[in-house]
């Protein structure tokens, strides 16, 4: 089992290499940015994020960013669980990446 230090860092490393592929389109990297905080939380912090955003911006929109973060942890535990070796973890906004750290 992975640490969520491990899977937070992997996240971090990501986002911070992807930023430039949505210069152009803020509504795309908000909402990458904000799953992948969700899936950078311990489970219980999750669940708390998401009943809020159930709460503040209704249950359609929690379940698509439950369901976006848990494919981008998902994706983060499957790249650290086979090494690192060029898994592409989720499409980027143009092309497909086949950088470790994407999703």
């Amino acid at each position: 089992m992975h640490h969520d230090a491990e899977i937070c860092a992997v996240i971090a490393g990501t986002l911070a290499r992807r930023r430039p592929m949505y210069k152009d389109m803020p509504v795309a990297w908000r909402n990458l940015c904000e799953a992948a905080h969700v899936a950078s939380l311990p489970e219980a912090a999750r669940a708390d994020f998401l009943n809020t955003v159930t709460t503040q911006r209704g249950a359609d929109t929690a379940l698509r960013l439950r369901e976006h973060a848990a494919s981008i942890r998902a994706s983060v535990v499957r790249f650290l669980s086979e090494g690192g070796m060029n898994v592409c973890m989720h499409p980027s906004p143009t092309v497909a990446s086949t950088d470790p750290g994407a999703f």
